[in-house]
C-alpha cells in the first residue's frame, strides 16, 4: 500500500515549508535509491525493519525509530526480507532544518510523533498549518531528548520567578517556542500537573506566606499576579478549602 499527500504551501512561510507526507507498507526487499534529495525527508518506522545506506554507513532501522535524509546526500534504503517495514514520511524545507543538522541518521522516535503524522496522512490532510505544527512538535521533542538545556525545567523555573506577572499558558508557550497543546501534554507528563495548575499552585503557596505575615488580602492578590481580589479569593478557597481572610495572620 502506498499513498501520499501533497501539502499546499503557505505564502510567506520560511521557518517550516511542508512539501509532502506519505505512507507505505513495503514488500520484502523493497528498495528506493540511490537517490539525492533537494529537501529534508524523515521516515518513521511503524512496524518491521529495514536498512538505510548513507554517507555515514549502513544503519538498521526498526519500529519506534526514524531516519533522516538530508538534501544533497546520496541515500538508499531497503526493507527487510522477512519483516519489511511499514513507514510514514514527511518532507520539508525551511529554517527549522538547522535543528536537524547535528543529529544522527537514525534516532528513537519521540512518543506519539509517528502516530500524529500517520493520523494526518490517514485523514488526507493537505493544509500546511497542521504539518507546520507537527514539525515544531518534533523539533521540540528532539531538543528535550538531546539538548543539555531542559526546556521544561526552564518553564518550571520561569513560573517560580515570574508568578507575580500576568502569566498564561499561551504567553509562556509563545515565549518558549512551544505549541500550546503540546506544552500542556509534555509538562503534565513530566510534573504530573498541568502548567496552568502549576502557576496557580506557585501563586497560592506564596500567597499563604504573605497572608501569614499580615499582608492584606487585596495586596496579596496583586503581588501574586491577580488583578481582581474576588478572583484571587475564589482561587485561594478552591486551592486551600478556606478563605484568604481565614488564613490571614493565622
Amino acid at each position: 500500500m502506498f499513498r501520499q499527500c501533497t501539502v499546499y504551501k503557505s505564502e510567506g512561510q520560511t521557518d517550516v515549508v511542508p512539501l509532502f507526507a506519505g505512507e507505505e507498507d513495503c514488500k520484502p526487499h523493497h528498495c528506493f535509491g540511490p537517490y539525492i534529495r533537494e529537501h529534508y525527508l524523515l521516515h518513521f518506522c511503524l512496524s518491521g525493519k529495514g536498512v538505510l545506506f548513507d554517507k555515514s554507513g549502513e544503519h538498521t532501522v526498526k519500529a519506534g525509530e526514524f531516519f533522516i535524509i538530508r538534501p544533497g546526500e546520496v541515500t538508499r534504503y531497503v526493507a527487510d526480507g522477512d519483516d519489511p517495514w511499514h513507514y510514514v514520511w514527511f518532507a520539508f524545507r525551511g529554517g527549522i532544518t538547522a535543528r536537524f543538522d547535528p543529529l544522527s541518521s537514525v534516532l528513537k522516535t519521540p512518543e506519539g510523533i509517528a502516530e500524529r503524522l500517520y493520523a494526518l496522512i490517514d485523514a488526507g490532510v493537505e493544509s500546511p498549518d497542521l504539518y507546520c505544527a507537527f514539525a515544531y512538535e518534533l523539533a521540540h521533542a528532539l531538543s528535550l531528548d538531546h539538548s543539555d538545556t531542559d526546556a521544561l525545567s526552564r518553564v518550571h523555573r520561569f513560573v517560580r520567578y515570574h508568578y507575580m506577572e500576568a502569566l498564561s499558558v499561551e504567553s509562556i508557550a509563545a515565549d518558549f517556542g512551544f505549541e500550546r497543546s503540546y506544552l500542556y501534554r509534555i509538562f503534565k507528563k513530566r510534573y504530573g500537573i498541568g502548567l496552568k495548575e502549576h502557576i496557580t499552585a506557585v501563586r497560592m503557596q506564596h500567597a499563604k506566606v504573605f497572608l501569614s505575615q499580615g499582608m492584606r488580602v487585596s495586596e496579596t492578590a496583586r503581588i501574586v499576579g491577580y488583578a481582581d481580589e474576588f478572583n484571587f479569593s475564589r482561587a485561594y478557597k478552591k486551592f486551600y478549602k478556606t478563605s484568604p481572610k481565614a488564613d490571614k495572620c493565622k
